[in-house]
């Protein structure tokens, strides 16, 4: 499954071959050839190359290829779902979904967590080399393989033992990071073996430990401020408790929280999370291959890795969605809790003369601009925020034959299967509790039925600043705290429950591959040729708990009435929507072919066609492509590729389910629900692509340049729920300035929101703060152009200082653009068309940096290498410019600047088959750009950890 070519093709890192292998096979083409026979972009990073920079981290090595743009992997629960702790790779910012991950040029299944393979489930003890194909490959891998192919191959020339260890000091880091590692391998004239063994530890670092995360409300209203604090908003009734309708603010706010105003009480939560969390990281390896005859070779590996997130730090609790009957409030008036003044925190408040009057009588009300639990921290927990957790679990097994006929023909037949497996569980607040325990009703031993409120098993839940004695934070004290109206842990674990479930996915793949010669010469050699088969079939289950079951339990009241029946089925939780179990499946059976046509000495080209049938609503398709190689002269070579490609759908996108998720909301000024549902009505995606390039090869200096392009039509995505709020509500938060409610144009956008308040006609209120969910479909969404310039070069200077060599090297991307069509929703256009290169697209396109490269120097003389490497990101501009997000008071952030860090490393092999490695890495401490989002920084494309000390040891046996 790969073309062969050699490693001086103008990459600027692409080394470390065996000494005994004067050529290495490259991810790219079924046909077996010579090194002019490359004509495609494929960067090449060995172990050495690993070796020299540090030995990075997966998720650090793939986030510095400059054709890499926004990967996941550092912690960010704000951006990346419930997936913390996995890793993916996004060639091109098109999307990891459309980068096809490869171990063995064999499949690997996708995340449970996404629709992309997890990398750090990848063996980092056993991977020889990375093989990152930069270019459309749907003819030779298939049709999700639309942006480019990265392939992790496994090492071969390992005879012996091998012991290695790393050590990083990150400063503020809770225990620092580290990992090792063990392999065995052994080599024999008729095959080898290679077992490995890894762990890698990651430790907490709390977002209390940098100061560039600590921002003002001013400076970053979305660095972790929410107006739905605690202490919080709540309503006072002028009519006898009938209706509550008068804003009353916790007298604490200021104290303790804030700054707070007339109607809300700002709350910072981000001290609660975590910059990175603890991680355990762990693979198992084995490898066999063994020559059966002296044409016949059998192949088979096995994979067991998995990684733990134990406790995932995050907010005390969640502001509610979701909101009780009347049946439980006891009040007609809807979205809201209330709380009788026979609760002891309001009693309290009274007592001090802080409450409304008429709170003694009538009580409160609360709606969304407030939490149960927020600045005195959650008692459950010992710092205070909640801890999620995050397991992933993977094996995979891959075996195969290859050889060659007597006619000579060759034949590679193989199987894979793969099963990955997830397990997510965040603790949330149950409605029907809350409302509950706000009455006096709540507890594990009370009958709401016949209980008497706060007598008893039956207990109160004080969501006032008197159960709080201060800020757990900052140390700020609370003067109106009274102690005897402190929550107890009983009613906190009786009010929280785990929103759970488990999905795995399977993969199983059967490949047959036959390549030769045909009996054709045009006087450059004979034409060669490779056809096969594939056949392909995978799958994704998820079984959700009781709690987190639309089935089980989908009203608002399930919980504590399990017979409840309501039209809007958004759940129990008061935070996160309700998931449905399911077990989907498809298959897919695919024809190829190639044909390599040698023209001329000097010219050399290769046609592909590719046939897949995926059945059903998706169709079949063919896809051709061309590459084109000519050797111009001894130094220079031109290079072209051309290809269609076709996406089908993921199963989870054309079934009629519903997956809720949070995201920020600036219009509402926090985060909001969004319901996407699937859409068996989707088309798969179309892709064009081209790539025109350049090979210089001048002694010790080499140099590629390449225009690559992607032409989509109809990529499939979700809907843009921020395209729906601002084009709705185009003034952001204001309620004073007119919004697009009551324009008939317009009604179909405003029938995708559900909103909290409602009118005293029964009507809701559309205003931007009364945003409660909206409703998103999977769609084949806007057609996207892309297009770009990669750059490598690299040249070395022999025996010029005290008989050592200089090496300099240079790789880059340079976006030329990203225009994505207009997007239109219910006949709205929500967002015109735009260039996004050189954007951050919040909840759209992403991170899109236009430059992205890499410079080093090194210097080697005999067993010492030392290099310099300076990586730059440039500069993007916030497309919420122009929305109420920045104004003039507040304009940091709407240029978010160029991160550029330098790493000093060293290694030095020592006696006894001993090497070490030590680095600096982030040598200046640069801290990352700004960025006005919930970290103070984008995590998809900056690292957090300032500068930080690593040391390795490889010990071999």
């Amino acid at each position: 499954m790969a073309a062969v070519i050699t490693l001086s093709a103008g990459q600027a890192f692409a080394q470390d071959v065996d000494a005994e292998v004067s050529e290495v096979v490259v991810t790219g083409s079924f046909i077996a050839g010579s090194p002019e026979d490359a004509a495609l972009p494929v960067n090449v990073i060995g172990s050495d190359e690993m070796q020299k920079q540090g030995s990075p981290s997966t998720v650090d090595l793939i986030k510095s290829i400059p054709a890499v743009s926004g990967a996941i992997g550092e912690s960010n629960q704000f951006g990346a779902g419930q997936t913390t702790g996995s890793g993916n790779i996004n060639l091109r910012g098109l999307g990891a979904t459309r980068t096809l991950v490869l171990m063995n040029g064999r499949r690997m299944a996708v995340s449970p967590g996404g629709t992309s393979v997890d990398t750090n489930l990848i063996p980092t003890a056993a991977i020889g080399r990375l093989e990152v194909l930069k270019d459309g490959a749907a003819a030779t891998y298939g049709s999700d393989a639309i942006g480019g192919v990265v392939n992790f191959i496994t090492r071969t020339n390992l005879d012996g033992f091998e012991v290695r260890g790393d050590y990083s000091h990150v400063d503020g880091s809770d225990g620092n990071d580290y990992g090792t590692s063990i392999a065995y391998g052994w080599r024999g004239d008729r095959g080898n073996i290679l077992l490995t063994a890894g762990y890698r530890h990651r430790s907490e670092l709390n977002t209390r430990e940098r100061d560039y995360t600590r921002r003002s409300i001013t400076e970053n209203p979305q660095g972790g401020w929410s107006s739905f604090g605690n202490p919080g908003l709540y309503l006072s009734s002028t009519n006898g408790g009938l209706s509550f309708t008068s804003p009353y603010v916790d007298p604490s706010c200021n104290a303790i929280s804030g700054p707070g105003t007339a109607a809300s009480c700002n709350f910072n939560y981000i001290g609660f999370d975590n910059l990175t969390e603890r991680e355990e990281h762990y693979q198992l390896y084995g490898e066999i291959n063994f020559d059966l005859t002296d044409t016949t070779t059998f192949h088979m590996e096995a994979l067991y890795a998995g990684h733990d997130v134990p406790e995932e730090k995050s907010s005390p609790s969640y502001p509610p969605n979701n909101f009780p009957t009347s049946g439980l409030t006891t009040k007609a008036q809807g979205n809201g809790f209330f709380i009788p003044s026979s609760n002891p925190g309001l009693q309290a408040l009274i007592a001090k003369g802080l409450a409304p009057a008429s709170a003694a009588t009538s009580g409160l009300f609360t709606s969304i601009a407030w939490r149960p639990i927020g600045v005195g921290g959650n008692g459950l927990y010992d710092n205070g925020g909640k801890e999620d957790k995050r397991k992933f679990t993977a094996y995979r097994l891959s075996s195969g034959l290859k050889g060659k006929f007597e006619n000579g023909i060759g034949w590679d037949a193989g199987l894979t299967y793969m099963e990955d497996w997830s397990d997510i569980a965040t603790p949330d607040i149950l409605i029907s509790r809350l409302q509950l325990a706000l009455r006096g009703l709540g507890g594990a031993g009370c009958n709401p039925s016949t209980g008497v409120a706060g007598v008893g098993a039956c207990q109160y839940f004080n969501p006032f600043s008197t159960g709080t004695a201060g800020n757990v934070l900052d140390g700020r004290a609370n003067p109106n705290y009274v102690a005897g109206t402190v929550n107890n842990q009983a009613i906190l674990d009786y009010l929280f429950e785990d929103y759970s479930y488990k999905t795995r996915t399977k993969l199983f793949a059967a490949d047959l591959v036959f390549n030769g010669e045909l009996p054709i010469d045009f006087g450059a050699g004979p034409l060669a040729w490779a056809a096969g088969t594939q056949y392909r079939w995978s799958s994704i289950e998820r079984q959700t708990s009781d709690y987190t079951n639309i089935a089980v339990t989908p009203c608002t009241d399930s919980p504590v009435n399990p017979a409840a029946t309501c039209v809007n089925q958004y759940g129990g939780f008061s935070f996160f929507g309700p998931l449905t179990d399911y077990n989907l499946d498809y298959g897919v059976i695919a024809g190829f072919g190639e044909l390599q046509v040698p023209i001329f000495d000097s010219l050399t080209a290769t046609l592909a066609v590719r046939y897949e049938d995926y059945g059903g609503n998706i169709g079949a398709t063919t896809n051709p492509k061309v590459a084109v190689k000519w050797q111009a002269t001894d130094w220079l070579a031109f290079r072209a590729s051309a290809g269609s490609t076709f996406r089908a759908p993921p199963q989870t996108q054309i079934a009629p389910s519903v997956t809720t998720s949070l995201a920020y909301t600036t219009a509402a000024a926090g985060y909001r629900a969004y319901d996407v549902y699937g859409n068996p009505n989707l088309e798969p995606e179309k892709a064009n692509t081209l790539n025109v390039g350049a090979i210089l090869e001048i002694g010790d200096f080499n140099a590629t340049l390449d225009y690559w392009s992607f032409d989509f039509a109809g990529p499939i995505d979700n809907e843009s729920g921020s395209g729906i709020i601002n084009a709705l509500f185009p003034n952001g938060t204001s309620t004073t300035l007119p919004n697009n409610c009551g324009v008939a144009a317009y009604a179909g956008l405003r029938n995708r929101i559900t909103f909290n308040d409602i009118n005293s006609d029964g009507t809701p209120d559309c205003l931007p703060s009364a945003i409660n969910r909206t409703r998103l479909n999977v769609v084949n969404g806007p057609d996207l152009k892309t297009s770009g310039l990669d750059f490598a070069a690299s040249y070395k200077a022999r025996d010029v200082l005290a008989g050592g060599d200089l090496s300099f090297g240079l790789d880059l991307t340079y976006v030329l653009k990203y225009e994505v069509a207009p997007t239109v929703i219910e006949g709205v256009t929500v967002k015109p068309a735009r260039d996004y290169a050189g954007t951050m697209d919040y909840l759209g396109y992403g991170s899109q940096p236009q430059w992205k490269a890499t410079v080093f120097g090194e210097y080697t003389n005999g067993d010492h290498n030392l290099r310099w490497t300076l990586r730059y990101i440039d500069g993007m501009i916030d497309t919420r410019v122009g929305t109420s997000t920045f104004t003039a008071t507040s304009p940091l952030g709407q240029k978010i600047d160029a991160f550029v860090t330098n790493d000093l490393s060293y290694r030095v092999f020592l006696p006894w088959e001993t090497t070490l490695t030590a680095a600096v890495i982030n040598v200046f401490d640069a801290d990352p750009s700004f960025a006005r989002l919930d970290l103070s920084y984008d995590p998809f494309t900056a690292n957090p950890l300032g500068r930080y000390f690593k040391l390795g040891v490889t010990k071999k046996f």
